[in-house]
């Protein structure tokens, strides 16, 4: 059998494929645990991660196939039913403590779990194929992800029920406009802007670059002073960097800095 996830690490950016094409990368266990793996052994020196599907979508999320085989078999237990939905929660646990900025490119379908997977990348370019999803009130399941708590800050709260209850599929352009995307491009050309964002990407500081995500993932909890002392605390280890010191080095020598993971 063909490996459900395809992992290539050229120039330290890791692209992670979703490779189940014949069923439109459905999201099965199996999937899950590669996909995993896949960040889990996130070798030092990569500068930026990119997720994508293989064949015609990014993903048509949750394996309804698989899921009503094993329930032909023997009904899940409520802790089966609560681990496949932490597997689940791994996704996003992954792609937020991920230490460099995740780019998700999407092209065809995002659905339920693909849309999840798809969204809670740190940068979404989306081709004008895209269709976003959730379904899962029409197929009796919620949303996970963190998504009943991702999409009313990102979208608003209106959106977001809009999005979840009604379940409609909306465009690549109508997600931007919701704040959940942001670029859409013809499909030929998401390779060329995907590549584009990652080589902007590593003209920065590493350092930095894991400091702001944190520090934006985080920009909701608590009020604003503990906003600011997040804040305080990541300015001084960034100060503190032997980034910080070779862009000041640069500055003076009338160059460009050079940047490496630190």
């Amino acid at each position: 059998m063909p490996a459900t996830v395809l992992v290539d690490t050229v120039d330290c950016v890791r692209t992670i494929t979703l490779n189940r094409p014949e069923r439109l990368n459905a999201l099965d266990p199996d999937l899950l645990d590669a996909f995993d793996t896949a960040f889990a052994d996130l070798p030092g020196d990569v500068r930026a991660v990119v997720l994508r599907g293989a064949g015609r979508a990014f993903s048509s999320g949750h394996d309804l196939k698989w899921s009503a085989e094993e329930d032909a078999q023997e009904p899940k237990t409520e802790t089966e039913l609560a681990a496949t939905t932490e597997r689940l929660h791994e996704i996003t646990r992954r792609i937020k403590a991920c230490p460099v900025p995740v780019v998700s490119r999407v092209h065809g379908y995002a659905i339920g779990g693909g849309a999840e997977i798809a969204l809670s990348a740190d940068l979404v370019v989306a081709g004008s194929s895209a269709t976003f999803r959730f379904t899962e009130t029409a197929v009796g399941l919620v949303v996970t992800n963190g998504f009943t708590g991702v999409l009313p800050r990102t979208a608003g709260p209106a959106v977001a029920k809009e999005i979840i209850l009604l379940g409609e599929p909306f465009a690549a352009e109508r997600a931007q406009a919701w704040g959940l995307v942001n670029r859409v491009v013809p499909d030929d050309d998401l390779d060329a802007e995907v590549a584009r964002i990652v080589a902007t990407l590593r003209t920065k500081s590493p350092t930095a670059l894991r400091l702001a995500k944190n520090l934006l993932d985080r920009g909701w909890e608590g009020s604003l002073e503990d906003v600011m002392r997040r804040e305080t605390e990541a300015s001084v280890e960034a100060a503190q960097s032997a980034e910080a010191r070779e862009a000041a080095a640069a500055f003076t020598e009338g160059r460009r800095p050079s940047f490496s993971l630190s």
